[in-house]
């Protein structure tokens, strides 16, 4: 049962909703879908389907992404960044790691769902229209916690190298200062790359 919920719905599902035969099947199960599906469900009704589903232990579930890493130097660099994680945490008065990242967010929230009456639409309550995208770069030290950042309409390469510059500013006294970021293609800009070994 669990090998064909995967696959998705197929023309018995799309027999079942669909007043034509034209266009593609349903993209989500539902119970109906699911019982046209399975010949020894048809005779089930909604109620029986779920509590079918129920006894093989299937419920509906959100799905989640699987995060992966495609660059094949991957297990190199985290072994890496363990190494440099050892060092901070064995000699804080010699190295600091501090983990950088960029995010970009909007004055007000997205509206979401909200419990009102039948008859009323809810609204998002805005106090005024401008909702222009605000953005971030920021450090976490990895040791102690400590987040610096800066903000600014944009962040570019001149946000970048600016937040470099306060992250030397930041941490003066470690010989070494590791900074762990993505790989965001700006980190690797000529600019950034020259302002970086100068």
């Amino acid at each position: 049962v669990i090998e064909r919920l995967h696959q998705g719905p197929g023309v018995e599902a799309q027999a079942e909703v669909q007043v034509g035969v034209e266009g593609p099947p349903p993209s989500r199960w539902t119970l109906r879908t699911i019982r046209a599906t399975f010949p020894w469900m048809v005779d089930y009704t909604l109620s029986g389907v779920w509590r079918a589903l129920d006894r093989y232990g299937l419920s509906p579930r959100s799905a989640r992404v699987q995060q992966y890493s495609p660059d094949p130097e991957d297990a190199e660099k985290v072994d890496y960044l363990e190494q440099c994680l050892r060092e901070a945490a064995e000699h804080p008065d010699k190295a600091v790691v501090v983990f950088m990242d960029e995010m970009g967010y909007y004055r007000w929230p997205s509206p979401a769902a909200d419990w009102t009456l039948d008859t009323d639409t809810p609204v998002a309550q805005r106090a005024g229209a401008n909702n222009q995208q605000w953005r971030i770069v920021g450090g976490l030290n990895a040791l102690t916690g400590q987040v610096d950042y800066l903000d600014g309409y944009i962040v570019g390469r001149h946000k970048v190298l600016e937040r470099y510059d306060h992250i030397d500013t930041v941490y003066r006294q470690p010989e070494w200062i590791y900074v762990g970021q993505d790989n965001w293609s700006i980190h690797r800009h000529p600019d950034v790359m020259e302002a970086l070994f100068q």
